[in-house]
């Protein structure tokens, strides 16, 4: 491939003029060439070099190989096409970025390249600090195990994450949390605000199952929405950095009550009881089963809102909404909307879905 050597200083004079004649050749970068730069040319540029250019050198450079366009070619390039062939079935095809982090499941036929594929994943990824191997789940909460790849990078899994316009900080080694959730928790900032003008007021907020609390921080960040927020994880792992989440975006003087205690004993305290204009269940396996102890929480003298999440088998909708009504009229709160709403696969024969429910 051909290149116009110019001098460093007029690199950009140059190359525009190039450009202007259609002759730069943009695929490729410009060249460090000693003390000056070799411009790439593209086959429209003369085999006779123009008078203007007489001034200057041309040379012949092989052609620079390209970029990776994903973590693979990289860790190709690292480790050499035989064997990356070799175990080409192996190398993993997807993995899950949180924050600064990423995590990533490695087969053990190719652990003896754990090192290999952390330094491509942040070649290919420049946001990313860390780089953690998926061990599988533990505990009664079925936490992640992660391991550091590389310990020079750090080992501390507690990552910043910037979501909805709101910072927050969240440890998957501690708890659950999942970034595709993003859009349903803008969805009920905007649940939230319509809620708010309905009743002409600052709102009283329940999540029963909070982790760290993203859809919280959500609803924290909008001005004059919320007034209390009751915020209860089971898992006390996630206490600390709910706490730190919740003091770092409350403003306007909201009060907030972090409890670690099982959900369904919330309304054994007298204040929680009917105090709540919106009530969050995100306990998706469990959901059904634990709302009839929970939506004693919600405000019965004026309207409120429940949003959930639940799996639910994909030819059932129509029967969990029959439950959720009996649910609800069994406690005398009156429904004046249900929606029941896929939000995505969860495996072939269920779904994730959002369960939205008005009362008067």
């Amino acid at each position: 491939m051909r290149y116009l050597v110019v001098p460093s200083q007029e690199t950009e004079t140059w190359k525009e003029y190039l450009i202007s004649k259609g002759w730069l050749e943009r695929r490729y970068n410009i060249q460090i060439e000693g003390e000056k730069r070799a411009i790439p040319l593209s086959n429209l540029f003369p085999q006779k070099i123009p008078e203007k250019l007489l001034k200057f050198n041309l040379i012949e450079k092989d052609l620079p190989a390209p970029s990776p366009t994903d973590y693979l070619g990289y860790l190709e390039q690292n480790i050499g096409k035989n064997k990356f062939e070799e175990f080409v079935k192996y190398w993993p095809q997807s993995f899950d970025r949180i924050g600064e982090i990423i995590i990533v499941k490695i087969p053990q036929e190719i652990e003896g390249f754990s090192l290999n594929i952390g330094s491509a994943l942040l070649s290919q990824n420049s946001n990313t600090t860390r780089i953690f191997r998926d061990m599988g789940v533990k505990g009664d909460f079925r936490i992640r195990n992660l391991i550091p790849i590389d310990e020079k990078g750090g080992t501390n899994s507690e990552t910043r994450i910037k979501e909805n316009g709101v910072e927050f900080f969240v440890d998957p080694t501690k708890g659950y949390f999942s970034p595709r959730l993003a859009t349903e928790r803008l969805e009920t900032l905007e649940s939230a605000k319509l809620l708010k003008n309905k009743l002409k007021r600052k709102l009283n907020v329940c999540d029963a199952y909070a982790g760290f609390g993203p859809a919280l921080v959500v609803l924290l960040n909008e001005k004059e929405l919320v007034n209390y927020v009751l915020a209860n994880d089971l898992n006390n792992q996630v206490v600390n950095l709910l706490n730190k989440n919740l003091a770092k975006i409350s403003k306007e003087n909201i009060s907030f009550n972090i409890e670690c205690v099982d959900a369904r004993k919330l309304i054994k305290n007298p204040e929680n009881k009917n105090n709540f204009d919106l009530l969050l269940v995100n306990i998706p396996h469990s959901t059904l089963e634990h709302l009839p102890q929970l939506i004693e929480l919600l405000n019965n003298k004026s309207t409120s809102l429940l949003r959930a999440w639940c799996i639910i088998d994909t030819t059932k909708i129509g029967i969990i909404e029959l439950q959720i009504l009996e649910i609800f009229n069994s406690s005398k709160h009156s429904i004046s909307k249900i929606s029941i709403n896929p939000t995505r696969s969860y495996s072939p024969t269920q779904i994730y879905a959002k369960i939205e429910v008005w009362l008067n």
